[in-house]
């Protein structure tokens, strides 16, 4: 199975945020970075290989400073469930977050929102 049918297995698999992200280490990904803009995504595996899944929407608009709080209730939605990812890559749009990077390997697991003049980062659970 190439690198891309196993990513898309992870997504297909998974079922919420945590559960993603062990399946996405479990197949090599050290990290990936989304660009909120065009939803572009490039995964980076720990033997050294890059995939870029270019994102399937006309470009978003992206807010021009940074609101932690909104990036926060961003989150909060997304994870209880009251948006999916569409939605929720909306509202951190208009929160201002530029991309968001998923660090996977090590022991701090975690998701950093970043904007102009800021960021937010949280720990994924294991």
């Amino acid at each position: 199975m190439k690198n891309n049918e196993k990513i898309a297995a992870c997504y297909k698999a998974a079922s919420n945020y945590p559960d993603l992200a062990k399946r996405l280490t479990e197949i090599g990904v050290a990290s990936y970075t989304v660009d909120t803009a065009s939803n572009a995504i490039l995964y980076r595996f720990e033997e050294g290989v890059n995939i870029l899944h270019q994102g399937n929407i006309g470009p978003r608009v992206i807010q021009d400073d940074f609101d932690e709080q909104k990036t926060i209730t961003a989150v909060r939605n997304n994870q209880q469930g009251k948006t999916d990812f569409p939605g929720f890559m909306n509202e951190i749009a208009e929160a201002g977050v530029r991309f968001y990077e998923a660090t996977l390997n090590g022991n701090n697991k975690r998701v950093t929102y970043i904007g102009i003049g800021g960021f937010y980062e949280e720990t994924i659970p294991q």
